[in-house]
């Protein structure tokens, strides 16, 4: 029993340890208001149609299916100022058909497809959020 209130101690000031400010946005995307998931929603839909369009022609990335590519994606951390334009777009997973991504060009394009959006809700706020399309085969 000495053990085991040791070991819950142990693991509970851990979990205190890793908790930050940065939200992960598709883990809380319940706790926006309707106000902040509709201007989510048409951000990320602009985005899907017009940037990620964009970043697969240019970087050759076929369509997705489950044969050859199911993945294109990336986990990105976002800051956003006071007059809500996304500062800091920084990736933290950027993976093509499953495998991670280092060519430096492709992450280089990723991010600044994303920096330079202004939201209206969104203020001063650090978060990570998935863009792109994983495919479930």
């Amino acid at each position: 029993m000495k053990y085991f209130c040791s070991f819950l101690i142990i693991v509970s000031s851990l979990i205190g340890y890793a908790q930050n400010d940065t939200a992960h946005i598709y883990q809380l995307y319940s706790g926006f208001s309707n106000e902040e998931k509709a201007e989510w929603t048409n951000f990320q839909n602009n985005w899907y149609f017009i940037q990620y369009t964009n970043l697969q022609k240019k970087h050759h990335i076929k369509a997705l299916n489950c044969k050859s590519c199911e993945s294109f994606y990336a986990d990105v951390y976002l800051e956003i100022d006071a007059n809500g334009k996304i500062e800091v777009a920084q990736n933290k997973n950027l993976k093509k058909c499953g495998l991670s991504v280092n060519d430096s060009l492709l992450i280089s394009d990723f991010e600044k497809s994303i920096v330079g959006y202004v939201f209206k809700t969104f203020k001063n706020k650090k978060m990570i959020a998935r863009f792109g399309h994983v495919l479930k085969c």
